[in-house]
């Protein structure tokens, strides 16, 4: 039975729509204020301010859309640890209820800052702020990585 982690960015029972809109806001910011203070900029030239409608605000939003999905799959909302393997689940994933891809776990290093948890390919960079029950991620993780040592010696 695996030990499963939730992040501080698990949706738990939300919505699809909620959680997208959560996320979108920050990058739609980002992505219209550029575009606000050069509509402004002209409007106060005089100059006219069409293109940044037309072809600026649908830019603005496509570009912000695409930078929330990346998040939505790109940010680990969950991971699930068992003797030798993890599996993380990114927020896209938690939300389609996608099943767990299981990897070996090959190395877990514990700084003050973080654990670093080699999965797989991949090395995961996982915050104390991003884990409400990091102490027990951590404890989690390093009987994970010792009980697949431990099996390959005997």
């Amino acid at each position: 039975m695996p030990t499963v982690f939730e992040s501080v960015y698990h949706p738990g029972k939300s919505s699809w729509g909620l959680v997208y809109t959560r996320f979108l806001a920050r990058p739609l910011g980002v992505c219209t204020v550029p575009l606000m203070i050069g509509a402004t900029t002209s409007a106060l030239l005089g100059e006219p301010i069409w293109g940044y409608l037309v072809w600026g605000l649908p830019s603005a939003v496509a570009l912000a859309t695409m930078w929330t999905h990346f998040t939505i799959s790109r940010t680990i909302a969950e991971v699930a640890l068992r003797p030798g393997q993890a599996a993380f689940r990114s927020i896209y994933e938690v939300l389609r209820d996608k099943s767990r891809s299981w990897n070996p776990v090959f190395s877990v290093r514990v700084t003050t800052w973080h654990i670093e948890l080699s999965v797989g390919r991949t090395t995961h960079m996982l915050k104390p702020d991003d884990w409400p029950d990091y102490n027990r991620l951590k404890e989690v993780a390093r009987k994970s990585f010792r009980s697949e040592a431990e099996r390959d010696a005997s």
